[in-house]
């Protein structure tokens, strides 16, 4: 009867565990969702001016013609294109977050309908009421180191599995990182040889097509960092004090996104900045990795110690 019950709480409250996992995730991916929709929106407005005014730019005007004839029209040209771009890029970086958690979002609503769920606080509430009643007749010290075990049990494999996922997230983090750094790596290399060696069209060509396809890469890492910081969370709510992760002196992942990554984009230093900063994240994110780690064999070392307690008490 002892064994049924611990194997009966177990298994409800891993199921009250992920419950109240995803329905977290769920309100904290809405609010998420929430926020990028109005920056999108921001955002989307100033493209639409910034291309305003290069269509404006374009067309006849005595004072465009004026400009023109001073040698100014084409500097103010190059400065309103390039102020259009920008925006456009951040506009592009904005939608594809709001994709990103849209689809996180349908994707929790559809766990959150996982009929383990639907009536579980009635049967967690039963199961207290017959585990009370299987205690007031059988409560001895045993029985209560025993039921002391088991509910150890319960929180460190809780924490093990929410570490398993962090460490799974950090993983992908650290390879889309490196993959961002390749690319921004050729960049650089073809930004030194057009910036400084004269290299001509053909390389101007090749480096901005080389900076375009970092965009998306840093796009793929800023979304396997966010999904590390959700299931880094995850660990610090199941550890509690046992495992706290401080951003402020770890990592903070809003600034690595795009923040003047690629504002000014056609000047080799901001090549080089942006890669700096990618390598600070992913340094960060292989800290935090370590502690993982470390905190994963603490707790299967903690295990081991119940099983063998455990053990003692019953062949006793």
């Amino acid at each position: 009867m002892r064994q049924e019950i611990q194997e009966r709480q177990i298994e409800l409250t891993m199921i009250r565990t992920e419950r109240n996992r995803v329905k977290r995730r769920l309100e904290g991916a809405e609010v998420k969702l929430k926020d990028a929709i109005i920056q999108r929106d921001n955002l989307h407005e100033k493209l639409t001016k910034e291309q305003q005014d290069v269509v404006k730019l374009g067309k006849f005007s005595f004072m465009n013609k004026i400009s023109e004839w001073t040698g100014k029209w084409d500097e103010k040209m190059e400065k309103e294109i390039s102020e259009a771009a920008d925006a456009e890029l951040h506009y592009n970086e904005a939608e594809k977050v709001v994709t990103d958690l849209e689809a996180e979002a349908v994707r929790l609503r559809e766990e959150i309908k996982n009929p383990d769920f639907d009536y579980i606080e009635e049967e967690w509430a039963d199961f207290l009421k017959e585990k009370e009643t299987w205690i007031r007749f059988n409560d001895t010290i045993a029985n209560g180191t025993l039921q002391k075990i088991a509910d150890d049990r319960v929180r460190l494999r809780s924490m093990l599995r929410e570490i398993d996922e962090a460490c799974d997230a950090g993983n992908k983090a650290n390879r889309a990182l490196d993959a961002a750094l390749e690319k921004l790596g050729a960049a650089e290399g073809l930004s030194v040889w057009d910036t400084f060696l004269g290299g001509g069209l053909l390389v101007s060509a090749l480096k901005y097509s080389e900076i375009n396809s970092s965009d998306d890469l840093v796009h793929r890492a800023q979304r396997a960092l966010r999904h590390f910081e959700t299931e880094l969370m995850d660990v610090q709510n199941a550890a509690t004090e046992s495992f706290t992760v401080n951003k402020s002196d770890i990592f903070t992942f809003t600034d690595l996104f795009f923040d003047n990554i690629f504002s000014d984009w056609m000047i080799h230093s901001r090549i080089t900045d942006a890669k700096s900063k990618l390598n600070d994240v992913l340094q960060d994110v292989r800290k935090v990795q370590d502690r993982l780690a470390r905190k994963r064999d603490e707790l299967l070392h903690e295990l081991e110690r119940l099983d063998v307690q455990e053990r003692e008490i019953i062949e006793a």
